[in-house]
């Protein structure tokens, strides 16, 4: 049973940093590009503030009200991914895993469509 809750940690670990990788990848890309940190592996503990900034500045930047919507659901979406998978390190639920995985893909969903708008609306 460890190792089926090992594997699905590591998996989710994993998609968490996919996440963060195509905020990071968003940010840069803002009409007001938004800087994150993107060391290799970069501690929870900075990661988080920096994810609850940029959804703190997403009704700042000069964009429609559907593309803030979107930066800030794809943040509070990785927020809650990040919080459901401490409580599932510390004591492994099938459900809490389920929870995050669920964030992710929102978050996931609500970042590209972003990001394709980003592209399309890209200043020439």
């Amino acid at each position: 049973m460890a190792d089926h809750e090992d594997e699905v940690l590591s998996a989710l670990a994993h998609s968490i940093s996919v996440i963060y990788s195509i905020l990071v990848d968003v940010c840069g890309a803002l009409p007001v590009p938004i800087g994150l940190p993107t060391d290799r592996h970069i501690p929870v503990t900075d990661a988080v503030p920096a994810i609850k900034r940029v959804a703190a500045l997403a009704k700042d930047q000069p964009m429609g009200e559907t593309q803030e919507l979107q930066l800030y659901t794809g943040c509070i979406h990785l927020l809650a991914s990040i919080d459901l998978y401490a409580l599932c390190a510390t004591r492994y639920d099938d459900t809490r895993a389920e929870g995050v995985g669920a964030n992710l893909l929102l978050a996931e969903d609500a970042l590209k469509h972003l990001a394709l708008w980003l592209v399309i609306n890209e200043a020439d």
